[in-house]
């Protein structure tokens, strides 16, 4: 594997919104053949812009980071480019409008670790999209004999309780009696499934502490992609883990956690260990 940098380059909210409606990047197909609102969405708007700039996947995965309240923020990314190319291919071929969204004159980079040692312990930052691809197999509520189609993407959480307590959501009986779900019931939160999902996809590259990590936020997004708008699971943890094989845990940081990675998903940030 090419040598790993990490990069860093401000960007413009603002200059971004608008060059994606320019680009009709919110917009989505509609079943009779029009187009319609699909809702701006940051990750897929960036996916274009770091493409058009720097090359076709040259920064995978990246994190867009914003101050609350700001309309400017940074993206991270990590990259087997240097940053002399980075700024040759932005020269060469990035469109005009790229230069209002990036500050390229601030880009910045370092170089990762050539290699990791196995039972190193590290403190990490990640954004995730904790989701499944069903197979096929999985009823959809209320719709007796129907199921998802194979490859349909559901939060992790879902999937989990309509496979092992299917009965659904908290509800009173009609005597009056709170009957809680069974997902909390066995103690599942939401927060404990992702953070499952989560260690599931670090394989065999590095070991989650689930002690020591924590979900730090949490919210529902729609987001746009191929003409299709769809709403699910934005989380980020924040965590330690130990790292049980060093290659493999190369690629990991190379490659990202989780699905959506080319739209600012599964970037694993690595962060001092917090002081006990």
């Amino acid at each position: 594997m090419s040598a790993l940098t990490m990069l860093h380059v401000p960007v413009s909210l603002d200059a971004l919104a608008r060059y994606a409606d320019y680009r009709s990047w919110s917009k989505r197909r509609c079943t009779n053949g029009h187009e319609a609102d699909a809702s701006f969405d940051q990750g897929r708007a960036l996916h274009h812009v770091l493409d058009e700039a720097f090359g076709p996947g040259r920064l995978r995965p990246f994190r867009l980071m914003v101050p609350r309240g700001k309309s400017s923020g940074s993206i991270y990314a990590y990259t087997t480019a240097s940053k002399e190319e980075l700024l040759d291919a932005f020269k060469t071929a990035a469109p005009p409008e790229a230069t209002s969204i990036l500050t390229i004159a601030s880009l910045d980079t370092k170089d990762m670790p050539d290699t990791w040692v196995k039972g190193r312990r590290l403190g990490f930052d990640v954004r995730v999209r904790p989701i499944m691809r069903v197979k096929g197999d999985l009823p959809i509520p209320r719709q007796p004999g129907k199921f998802y189609q194979q490859g349909h993407e559901l939060d992790a959480f879902f999937v989990e309780a309509q496979r092992t307590c299917p009965e659904g959501r908290p509800r009173n009986t009609p005597d009056g009696e709170h009957v809680p779900s069974g997902m909390i019931e066995a103690g599942r939160t939401r927060e404990a499934v992702y953070r499952d999902w989560l260690s599931a996809r670090l394989t065999d590259a590095a070991e989650l502490d689930p002690e020591q990590t924590t979900m730090t936020s949490f919210e529902r997004t729609v987001v746009a992609r191929d003409g299709v708008r769809t709403e699910g699971p934005d989380t980020t943890f924040q965590g330690e883990l130990t790292i049980k094989d060093p290659a493999a845990f190369g690629s990991l940081l190379a490659g990202g956690v989780g699905r959506h990675k080319a739209y600012g998903y599964g970037m694993l940030l690595l962060r001092q260990l917090k002081r006990r």
